[in-house]
């Protein structure tokens, strides 16, 4: 026996330690593989991004000065416009270059019909020379050019050509003897028109590209790193490399089969695109961020040496290999634990089957996650005591139920013979209701049609008048149990009627008045002017108002009924209060539900406060009863005043 359970005992081990260790190496690989990739992807993306940020904020320095320069120029458009004679250009140059430290040089030149005594035309023109001493400021100088053929510079032809404001590509516009700067210059430059919207000039102000190029240079981000700048055709105008200034455009001496990679990038830049490109130059990897200039055809990029901006990417390899080594002996380390894990259950088993042994079903049984033998028979145990413990709180649970059902039968049954009941007072209530009228309508005709001749005009006269009144009173029942039948069912009514507050109220009052003979005082308080109207539906306002006018009347035999009209906040509110006996408290709580009447002796169908509730409900108002009014009964009607639609 004890060899047998040493055999079973080493196959069990040796079969757990294989699987757990294929499973967890390969969870520990795969894991680690997409740890790797990630990072790499991470880092890689972390640089690039910071390097944009670089770019980025060298990008905005230099539209900083270029803004300035433009702002300058388009500030001064306005004078020169006004002002065309010589000296308010020549003063507007020099303005232009003096308030502006950023600024190199300004230009205002005028076509040659302008000043028709000009042979050479005219042209305005200011410098800025630096001083020798270094205590003094810059100087600037301010001359009117003669016979200098301004009209074929590239700043003059090409706004006369776009007629448009633009910045041209930098230049060299030094000439020996002259009043110039020999420093190379891009310029803003802006044509100009006379009132008659005519091309009359151009005003170029002037930004050095040595200033340019200190600015784009100000950021060292990398070691072997440096910033460049393309015009429109691809020519450098900042680099590294002076010599390329100007004369070299990037795709100089690129053999577009073996420099595939620069000439892409020339591509992306002088086409106005933003990105990053990996490139070959001079034989080593770099990595390019290029981005335009807003408001430029101008490109500015930074170059970066790729071993120096992944150098975070590249170092993930020597993390690599300790992790992996680290992970390896944690890996090991947890296969023992758990191997030690699984043979760790045999002991607890046995002591379960020894409670089971004793009798004690009642101490809950941990299930087990093994999947062999051992597992298996430990579940077997867990899932029998837990069939029974179901078998018992089902037999419970199926008791208690059939209690419930019992109890809601009764429920219902006693709700059936309470509607049975109501639905037989309603009917045999509807037929005394229906019937008084009707009495009262025939007995009085008969007086009419036997006594007619010997009646009265005064008696007649009443006669008629009360059958009219009964006659009102049957067809406004009828009215209200077909207007109560449609309005159950219904979720929406139609909101179009723009009703009058003041208007619908008197109209209730003649039509309760029409319906009951009452003594009280009828009494309209309104506090709204009759302008005020309210978007809603009138036909179903006139019956809520009017039988809650109807149902005041009904019960006030001294005393007043009073609808007072009120605009609060958002609503308006029709507030009818009467001075009758009221309602009990007790009974306060029902007097809304149908059928419902505080005393079945009284006239009536016990519909009227329903109806009234279920109306304005649809109006998206609401009708409440005021507990706090002692004289009488209150009811209020508020309906939202955002209907208003004049």
């Amino acid at each position: 026996m004890k060899e047998m359970n040493k055999t079973i005992h080493q196959s069990l081990s040796t079969r757990l330690s294989l699987e757990i260790l294929f499973v967890v190496v390969l969870v520990f690989s795969l894991s680690l593989g997409f740890l790797y990739w990630q990072s790499r992807h991470i880092i890689r993306d972390e640089a690039i991004d910071e390097a944009s940020h670089v770019l980025d904020n060298t990008s905005l320095r230099v539209k900083g000065f270029m803004v300035e320069i433009e702002t300058a120029t388009r500030n001064i458009i306005w004078l020169v416009n006004l002002h065309h004679d010589k000296d308010s250009l020549l003063k507007y140059s020099h303005r232009i270059v003096a308030n502006h430290p950023n600024t190199n040089g300004c230009s205002i030149t005028m076509e040659p019909n302008i000043f028709p005594d000009d042979a050479y035309g005219f042209s305005a023109y200011s410098v800025r020379l630096p001083n020798a001493s270094n205590t003094k400021k810059d100087s600037v100088v301010t001359v009117r050019e003669g016979e200098y053929n301004y009209y074929d510079k590239v700043w003059y032809k090409i706004p006369r050509q776009k007629r448009t404001a633009c910045w041209v590509d930098p230049f060299d516009d030094f000439n020996e003897g002259t009043l110039s700067n020999p420093d190379l210059i891009a310029s803003y430059c802006i044509p100009l028109y006379d009132k008659q919207e005519k091309f009359a000039g151009v005003i170029a102000t002037d930004l050095s590209l040595k200033r340019l190029t200190e600015t784009v240079n100000a950021e060292h981000p990398y070691e072997n790193s440096y910033f460049m700048m393309l015009g429109e055709d691809g020519h450098y105008f900042v680099h590294p490399d002076t010599t390329k200034l100007l004369k070299e455009t990037i795709f100089t001496g690129m053999d577009p089969r073996v420099h595939t990679d620069v000439v892409a990038l020339g591509y992306e830049m002088t086409n106005g695109r933003t990105g990053h490109m990996k490139v070959e130059l001079d034989g080593k990897s770099y990595i390019v961020l290029y981005r335009p200039l807003e408001g430029t055809q101008w490109s500015i990029a930074l170059v970066c040496p790729s071993n120096e901006l992944l150098r975070g990417y590249n170092s993930l390899n020597y993390i690599l290999l300790p992790l992996l080594i680290i992970g390896l002996v944690l890996l090991v380390m947890g296969c023992y634990r758990i191997i030690k894990h699984f043979i760790q259950p045999l002991g607890l088993l046995a002591a379960e089957l020894r409670q089971i042994g004793h009798g004690d079903y009642e101490k809950p049984l941990p299930l087990s996650e093994r999947t062999d033998l051992i597992g298996q028979l430990q579940n077997t145990f867990c899932l029998m005591r837990r069939r029974i413990t179901h078998h018992i709180h089902d037999a419970e649970h199926t008791k208690q139920e059939a209690e419930q059902r019992t109890a809601e039968l009764e429920q219902a049954t006693l709700l059936a013979r309470q509607a049975s009941e109501q639905k037989t007072q309603f009917m045999q209530d509807m037929s005394h209701q229906i019937r008084t009228p009707l009495n009262i309508v025939h007995g009085f005709s008969q007086v009419l049609r036997q006594d007619c001749e010997i009646l009265p005009d005064e008696e007649k006269r009443q006669i008629a008048e009360t059958m009219y009144v009964q006659t009102n009173m049957l067809d406004y029942m009828v009215s209200k149990l077909l207007t109560a039948s449609l309005i159950e069912s219904r979720q929406t009514i139609s909101l179009a009627d723009t009703v009058g507050c003041n208007d619908v109220a008197r109209e209730a009052f003649e039509n309760a008045s029409s319906l009951i003979t009452h003594t009280a005082e009828m009494k309209l308080d309104s506090h709204v002017d009759d302008k005020l109207t309210i978007q809603t539906n009138r036909h179903h306002l006139l019956i809520a108002l009017t039988e809650l006018l109807v149902n005041a009347l009904h019960f006030t035999t001294e005393g007043s009924v009073t609808m007072r009209i009120e605009a609060t906040g958002d609503a308006a509110k029709f507030t009818i209060e009467d001075t009758g006996p009221g309602i009990p408290p007790d009974k306060t709580d029902f007097i809304f539900e149908k059928f419902t009447k505080l005393d079945m002796f009284t006239e009536g169908l016990g519909l009227g406060l329903f109806l009234c509730r279920r109306v304005v409900m649809l109006m998206d108002g609401t009708l409440t009863y005021d507990p706090q009014y002692t004289n009488g009964t209150r009811f209020i009607v508020s309906l939202p005043l955002e209907h208003s639609i004049g």
